[in-house]
Order: C-alpha cells, then structure tokens, then sequence
C-alpha cells in the first residue's frame, strides 16, 4: 500500500471549498486520479473540514503531486498555503508566492522526493 501525503489548505475559505477545489485540481491529472482521496476526519462529527489525502508510492508521484499542487496555487488569487505531511512526521508547506518560483518549487519536490525515497 502507498504512503499518504495529507495536503491541509491555510486558510480554507468556508465550507472547505479551496480543500475540495485542489482535490478537483489534482484528479484532473491522470496520473493522480486514482490517488487522491478525499474523507471525512476521524473521530470528528460531520460538518468538519475534510481530509486530503494523495497516496504516492514511488518518487515520480511526489514529483507530479508537488508541481500539480504549485500548478493549483497559481492559479489562485487568494493567498492561501497548502501544507503536506506525512504520518512519519515529514511536512512541507507551499504557499502562492513560492508557488510562482521555480527554484522554490524545484527545492520543494527534491524535498518530496527524498521523503518517499526508501532508506
């Protein structure tokens, strides 16, 4: 089973519509359709923001996962973040501005990559 990267929206608008919004963004690719899942949290009562999740098992999905997240906040006239992490405690954050740097966004699918390269 693929390791999960959990991506969290800061500040969400209401209703987490940016969640659902990036969750549209990502099935878009066909290379993470089939990945991205998108649940209610556990253990909360219904009415809260959902969770995010993208199953990566390999480098190249982190690769496509991080460039489709920045390729997400350029397109958004908000500003808003998005943080992704990993049960294992890795977390990395990217936000609109970084989004439109290129060695920002480079730096952060090494990152990415490195996270869910085995040893």
């Amino acid at each position: 089973m693929p390791d999960a990267i959990t991506l969290a929206v800061c500040p969400d608008l209401p209703s987490a519509d940016a969640q659902r919004s990036l969750a549209s963004w990502l099935r878009a690719d066909d290379r993470l359709r089939e990945a991205v899942t998108l649940t209610p949290p556990e253990g909360t009562a219904e009415g809260g923001a959902d969770v995010l999740r993208v199953a990566v098992d390999d480098p190249g999905a982190a690769m496509i996962l991080v460039q489709a997240v920045a390729g997400w906040l350029t397109h958004r006239r908000d500003d808003v973040a998005v943080t992704l992490s990993r049960v294992d405690g890795w977390s990395a954050e990217v936000d609109v501005q970084q989004a439109r740097d290129m060695d920002q966004v480079t730096a952060l699918i090494a990152e990415a990559v490195r996270a869910v390269t085995p040893g």
